[in-house]
């Protein structure tokens, strides 16, 4: 132990011996560990760290899988909800949620937040007490009982200050009397960020409300997860038996709650990330692995005294050990807080998308800090038992003794030469990873979505029932807010209804020309949005056949959609499809048939980078809904007219609040934030790999061209012109250089690929990105070379013959 402790503190006074080399190599370990203790922390928050409730290994999630979904289950009707509530009582206690938005309204202006109309028992199921008042009780869930809400921390301190009196206080909830009844811990949000609590109305044997329910399950204690499962399944074939053609192509889907922070993508991506980053941290390992071996035989001076003290083999392997030891753990130190600062980035970047929850945290904690000490120590070893083994062999050999510059370098080269490929080959293969999502982000923006998207304003609205019961009294608001907006001084057109192109906001149905019966099989898909006669000017859309809606496609006319080019494409048969019929969801026996009135180009009414599906229209005369989306074009800059768009709706009606207000790239990045969160993690990473190879070809290039400074100098004396002096140096470099980038270009583009199959909205791999890694490797490699190459050939031959 002594030993160790001396070769330490010898380690120590050696590291503050060469402070410049030193911190060369502390920062190219602490930048490569950075990285990956970042990552680790991306891991732990999605996937390691279990969910804030009590028990969550107790908690499922349950539903129905199929094509599409939110995230990967299906939700069930609230009469569905009741049913598997009854049915699995003696496995599990079973609540649900239905994610909506909720208006407030008691100090001024009314305002939406995002809330959940729940079940009675859900925090119950959960495990989790407001922080003060009550829970929901049974008597809430109750047709005719006084409404209450719960509210979250972060809303009852921004809204209310902290005040605790607002437990009893009397608010207007979707313009209904309710009252506060309790506020829920700090940083709590279910299942994304929620505000606003209420009680659903869950009245067995009456017609399924208009909510979408998750049903969440806590089995108990003493059943397993395959109980739940076989309960859950018996159910649902008693339900598809009962109701085939609901059910059809659908199945059961129970899986633990903790899938909801990470789905199967997320998962996916987060593995390919952490792969990148460990790329990285052997880039890193091998530049400090370089430098190590370039000083071990700087040192070779040294090292022939201890060798002639009489230090053994061993005792020099340790020594060197305990160097690179030494300098992995202060690396770490560098490493954690470069670490924190990424994530604390990464976490204000996801707090802008109401897409995560505010308890999914990324801080580094104990865990992290553990795998971060793992990871400081297998890079010690890495970066350290190279330089050790060759110091071991030359004094085992012999050749220490001399002293002679000369001593290693054969074997020295080999080793440098494989690690600067692996540097170059890792570096080029995580550059065209970042060429690739960066590349598959700009197409993101640039996606043509068949509309113009400047100088458009966008906005939601949610109309309650007591205030807005049939569709002609929605219908009528609509119009009098797009009316209102038209004669606004800058506005050139205004228009309302449920299609938002670029969001998944629109729905979807399946769809068969008039006539054709159904089969068994999967049956042909189209999305749909509900929008009134001004949509198409609004959105800069042209009409290419036919009509679009106006004043004759009203709600007792006869049904009709106006169909964009795809939908031609795939669903005419090489005909026109004008005056043709087709039946929306024909296996339902509510199916509408419409009639086909026109036809524009081709529409994108899902997000960006997904791939493209026919688009169909109706008149939101004829298919009203409570939320639409409002968009205004303008003159000029879109969000200066916000406020007065809001303004404009409280003048209309003062209790229904606007919200979401958006230009379209607001609207467009919010809908593609998980793309651009792994764009901006992928540049970092492929940045810091680019430095590190530059740095890595940088310091070994000057080193060997430091020790050929000699021979440079005798063949500059004999009068060897400079360019044969390049040509043999880059030669040799540009060997090292293309083998890097061959391996480099192969591995890149499987990385790619499979980066690409996680990230279905980014597309594969183009040549584009290929060539941009190889020139900025090339252009890094060339700068690594001439800046040491042009220090030697300024050196006097004289000068350098005699400090030969």
């Amino acid at each position: 132990m002594n030993t160790l402790l001396k070769e330490f503190r010898n380690a120590a006074r050696g590291i503050l011996a060469r402070p410049a080399f030193s911190a060369l190599v502390v920062g190219v370990l602490g930048a490569g560990l950075a990285c990956v203790i970042f990552m680790l922390s991306m891991l732990n928050g999605f996937v390691l760290r279990p969910l804030p409730f009590a028990q969550p290994d107790q908690l499922l999630q349950a539903g129905f899988h199929g094509d599409g979904g939110l995230g990967d289950v299906f939700p069930v009707t609230s009469q569905d909800l009741i049913q598997i509530r009854h049915r699995l009582a003696d496995v599990a206690a079973v609540g649900g949620i239905a994610r909506s938005t909720i208006s407030l309204s008691d100090l001024d202006q009314p305002q939406r937040y995002n809330g959940a109309h729940v079940s009675a028992n859900l925090f119950q199921v959960l495990g989790i007490a407001p922080l003060l008042g009550r829970d929901f009780a049974a008597e809430d869930e109750r047709p005719g009982a006084p409404l209450v809400a719960i509210l979250s921390h972060e809303l009852w301190q921004a809204r209310y200050g902290g005040d605790p009196a607002i437990v009893g206080r009397q608010v207007r909830v979707d313009a209904h009397a309710a009252t506060v009844i309790g506020v829920m811990p700090k940083n709590f949000s279910y299942p994304r960020r929620e505000s606003v609590w209420v009680p659903a109305a869950l009245v067995e044997g009456e017609k399924a409300d208009a909510y979408a329910y998750w049903p969440v399950l806590r089995r108990h204690a003493d059943i397993g997860d395959t109980a739940v499962v076989s309960a859950f399944e018996s159910w649902f074939a008693d339900a598809a038996r009962a109701d085939p053609a609901r059910f059809r192509g659908q199945s059961p889907q129970v899986e633990p709650l903790a899938r909801m922070a990470a789905d199967r993508t997320t998962r996916s991506t987060l593995g390919i990330m952490l792969a990148a980053v460990f790329m990285v941290l052997i880039v890193a390992c091998a530049n400090a692995a370089n430098l190590l071996l370039t000083r071990t035989l700087a040192r070779s001076q040294e090292l022939s005294v201890r060798v002639a003290l009489g230090a053994a083999r061993k005792h020099l392997i340790t020594h060197l050990l305990a160097e690179s030891s030494l300098l992995s753990l202060i690396a770490t130190v560098i490493g954690l807080a470069l670490a924190r600062a990424g994530v604390s980035w990464q976490q204000s970047m996801l707090r802008e998308s109401e897409f995560f929850p505010l308890w999914l945290r990324f801080d580094i904690d104990d865990t992290v800090v553990l795998f971060a000490l793992g990871a400081a120590l297998l890079t010690a070893l890495v970066t350290g038992v190279l330089p050790a083994l060759h110091a071991g062999d030359m004094a085992a050999a012999g050749h220490l003794r001399d002293g002679s510059r000369s001593v290693g370098s054969s074997s020295f080269a080999r080793v440098s030469r494989v690690l600067v490929i692996g540097e170059v080959a890792l570096s080029c293969a995580l550059l065209i990873c970042v060429g690739t999502v960066v590349r598959g982000i700009f197409a993101l923006d640039r996606s043509d979505l068949g509309v113009d998207t400047h100088h458009l304003l966008t906005a939601r609205v949610a109309l309650v029932a007591n205030a807005y019961p049939t569709s002609a009294d929605q219908l009528r608001l609509y119009e009098r807010v797009a009316a209102r907006l038209r004669l606004e001084t800058g506005v050139v057109d205004a228009t309302v209804g449920t299609a938002l192109p670029g969001t998944y906001f629109n729905e979807g149905h399946t769809v068969l020309a008039s006539g054709v019966v159904p089969g068994d099989g999967e049956l042909p898909q189209v999305y749909s949005g509900a929008v009134d006669e001004h949509f198409a000017a609004a959105y800069g859309i042209k009409l290419e056949q036919g009509r679009f809606f106006d004043s004759r496609d009203r709600a007792d006319s006869d049904r009709v959609a106006v169909v964009d080019r795809t939908f031609v494409t795939r669903y005419g048969n090489g005909e026109s499809v004008l005056g043709r019929q087709f039946r929306l969801d024909p296996r339902d026996p509510k199916g509408t048939t419409v009639t086909v009135i026109g036809v524009i180009g081709t529409l994108t009414l899902d997000t960006p980078g997904q791939p493209i599906q026919p688009a169909m229209l109706v008149p939101l005369s004829q298919n009203v809904f409570r939320i639409a989306s409002i968009a205004v074009r303008t003159q000029g800059d879109p969000l200066a007219f916000a406020p007065r768009l809001a303004e404009v709706m409280r003048e209309v009606d003062a209790d229904t609040p606007l919200y979401w207000l958006r230009d379209y790239p607001a609207v467009i990045r919010n809908m593609t934030i998980g793309e651009r969160s792994v764009a901006k993690s992928f540049g970092a990473f492929g940045i810091i790999a680019l430095i590190l190879a530059a740095a890595g070809l940088y310091g070994v290039m000057s080193f060997t061209v430091g020790r050929r400074t000699r021979e440079i100098g005798v063949r500059r004396a004999l009068g060897a012109p400079t360019l044969p002096i390049l040509r043999n140096v880059f030669g040799r470099s540009l060997l090292q250089l293309g083998g890097g980038l061959v391996i480099g270009v192969v591995a890149g583009l499987l990385f790619a690929r499979q980066l690409t199959g996680s990230l279905q909205s980014i597309e594969a791999t183009d040549s584009l990105a290929v060539l941009g890694a190889l020139g900025v490797l090339t252009l890094a490699a060339t700068l690594a070379v001439i800046v040491p190459v042009r220090c030697a050939l300024r050196v006097d031959p004289m000068v350098a013959l005699r400090n030969g």
